[in-house]
């Protein structure tokens, strides 16, 4: 590492300044009047722009090298995921602060020694972004080589060996951790993360944990429940045969139901809905057109132009838009011939000789320059060829999508000036819908992110008002778009309009259930009377069916592990037949013909099991429990202030 260290130090200072510049034009940042308020406030505690962007970046890098790595780029949606990451990560941090603070969860200093001893990867990665910050201002201020060398020489040898050698000993590096570990500022940081986070967080993990956890009686009770075997006879009358008819349920319907069950529709996040222009961005002819012509002149001419000092590779590194490829010189990992690739592409490959240069060749991804560089046959007579190629991609020209913004933008004028949003967009020709409800987060489901959209729906007070009705022109990949918000519902409010699908369907499955209770009941006796063991056995609109099930098994018309089972089996006894129970699904009718109880031995398996997994039951309290802390805690978002979604 120290080696890379030495051969690139001089390069640092300079990565770093590009990093910064790459990460504000990648942020799209809002103006500067943002600077002086805090990204967010947590429950009256303000969240610094500046700290928030560190972890930004951190985390932007770690994405970018992922994505860079399988030869892609990260897009307007993933940046915006990863604010809203590391937003929602501070949020928690706060939330969970403060209620480490009242509820005195401390750290002791044996719990923080104990960390580091457990932690020597972490300690390491802090360690050599210090090491790499000290190499690189040694550079900066040596007067020549022979200075900087001498410096980082006697720098390298002060540094512990656990971070020069690829052998690790703990016993060493106990001692260095009790001995040095204090002089680094860089572990001053992961310290802090030990005293105010990870070592708190464990402990109340601990304590809410102790909850979950059952007692011997309760495992056995709950083991046996679960190993009882029924065996039943079971008729079920489907709810999706008995299906009411739409137009059955009115808003008047609706608006009962709702008023009758308020408390059950309240709305959890600010939401909103939006009525949107839209268009596709293809390419044009005209696109297509340009593209070959480049493809031909600028590339394929240059290529096969005896006097030109253009070589293929060179070409590829800089023109083609394979990532995956590109940086290889255009070389394929694999061979034409053996099917790896389409049709149009193989045929191509294989047609050129040796050291041959094909004109442009459309496929799905685009067009193809191929160059072969040796052909090979088989004992069978298989030829393959080892191939590269340049990759132009047939996309939209910008003057193609300026084209489609300039249309929209006519939409917002005209709305702007008085006109309907329908009447605007049809006086064009293009499409409008209206979105479900979405949430800040949400996408349009026929369009995807639109960078903008959350902005535009829920504007900063702190930022002037906006003069237009609709939304900018956005745009993503595949459409251009405009919106207008048409609804608008705060968190925390009752809404029926919200829920209004919701509490339709309800209604409608109320009724099918209903019906498919009435029609079970009127054939009971016939159930009663059938014969199970004929198979495909039914009774007008009624399946007949034989099941051994336990009360988390399958049982027909019940589905898997309804508390609705444990309920009627608790109230039949063996022999008898149930009256008809209504359930989610339609109606069942069953008896019970047998039971049969579980085996001492397998009792204390699922009792043994089910200790085994207290800790899984224990994180899952915990992540329950911090879910639901968070989501009630005050935050003022002001992230816009400072990003564009």
């Amino acid at each position: 590492m120290l080696t890379w260290i030495n051969e690139k130090a001089k390069w640092i200072i300079v990565i770093f300044a590009a990093g910064i510049a790459v990460g504000l034009l990648a942020m799209d940042r809002v103006p500067n009047m943002a600077q002086s308020h805090p990204v967010a406030e947590v429950q009256g505690k303000k969240i610094p722009y500046a700290e928030f962007e560190v972890a930004v970046k951190n985390l932007t890098d770690q994405y970018q090298a992922q994505a860079e790595a399988q030869g892609q780029r990260l897009d307007d949606e993933q940046y915006n995921q990863i604010h809203n990451r590391v937003f929602n990560e501070f949020v928690a941090k706060t939330v969970l602060e403060d209620l480490y603070k009242d509820a005195g969860i401390l750290t002791s200093d044996s719990e923080v020694v104990q960390e580091f001893l457990h932690n020597s990867n972490a300690v390491r990665q802090y360690m050599v972004q210090e090491i790499q910050g000290t190499i690189a201002m040694m550079q900066q201020q040596s007067a020549s080589q022979e200075e900087f060398m001498q410096k980082y020489n006697g720098y390298l040898a002060s540094l512990p060996d656990f971070i020069k050698d690829t052998t690790f000993n703990q016993a060493e590096y106990e001692a260095w951790v009790r001995r040095e570990a204090g002089n680094w500022a860089s572990l001053r940081g992961l310290e802090e993360q030990f005293v105010t986070s990870v070592i708190p967080m464990r402990q109340l993990q601990f304590l809410i944990g102790a909850g979950a956890h059952t007692t011997s009686l309760e495992a056995q009770w709950s083991a046996n429940r679960r190993l009882t075997d029924y065996e039943l006879q079971v008729a079920v009358a489907s709810a999706a045969d008995f299906a009411a008819d739409a137009n059955s349920v009115d808003s008047a319907a609706v608006k009962a139901y709702f008023d009758a069950h308020q408390d059950s529709f309240f709305v959890k996040n600010d939401v909103a809905q939006f009525v949107y222009a839209y268009l596709p961005i293809k390419a044009t002819e005209g696109d297509e057109k340009q593209i070959l012509d480049y493809a031909k002149t600028n590339i394929y001419e240059a290529l096969v132009d005896s006097s030109s000092p253009a070589s293929f590779e060179d070409m590829a590194k800089s023109s083609s838009e394979d990532p995956s490829t590109a940086a290889n010189g255009g070389k394929l990992g694999r061979p034409a011939g053996l099917g790896l690739y389409v049709p149009e592409f193989e045929q191509a490959a294989l047609a050129l000789d040796s050291g041959k240069i094909s004109a442009p060749i459309r496929s799905q991804y685009g067009y193809h320059i191929i160059k072969c560089y040796g052909k090979t046959t088989d004992s069978t007579g298989k030829v393959t060829a080892d191939v590269g190629h340049i990759l132009l991609t047939v996309g939209a020209s910008s003057q193609t999508v300026d084209s489609l913004e300039k249309l929209l933008t006519g939409i917002k004028n005209d709305v702007d000036a008085g006109k309907s949003f329908d009447e605007a967009a049809k006086s064009r020709n293009v499409a409008t819908a209206t979105s479900k409800w979405l949430a800040r987060n949400e996408n349009i489901a026929e369009v995807g992110f639109l960078k903008g959209l959350g902005f535009y729906a829920w504007p900063n007070k702190i930022l002037p008002e906006e003069s237009s009705k609709l939304s900018p022109v956005m745009k993503n990949n595949n459409w251009v778009a405009v919106a207008m918000k048409v609804g608008d519902i705060k968190a925390g409010t009752r809404s029926m309009d919200y829920f209004y699908s919701d509490i339709k369907n309800a209604i409608l499955q109320e009724k099918a259930v209903k019906a498919a209770e009435a029609h079970l009941n009127s054939v009971a006796e016939k159930v009663k009377a059938a014969n199970f063991e004929a198979p495909d056995a039914s009774i007008e609109k009624v399946k007949l069916d034989k099941k051994t099930a336990s009360v988390d098994g399958y049982v027909p018309g019940f589905a898997y592990g309804s508390a609705e089972i444990a309920k009627a089996f608790k109230s039949v006894k063996d022999g008898e037949w149930s009256p008809v129970t209504a359930t989610e699904n339609g109606a069942v009718l069953f008896k019970i013909v047998s039971k049969k109880a579980p085996s001492e031995e397998s009792i204390k398996a699922e009792v043994a099991s089910e200790k085994g997994s207290a800790s899984l039951n224990a994180a899952m309290a915990f992540n329950e429990f911090t879910k639901n802390l968070v989501g009630s805690a005050k935050v003022v978002n002001n992230m816009d202030l400072f990003y564009r979604d």
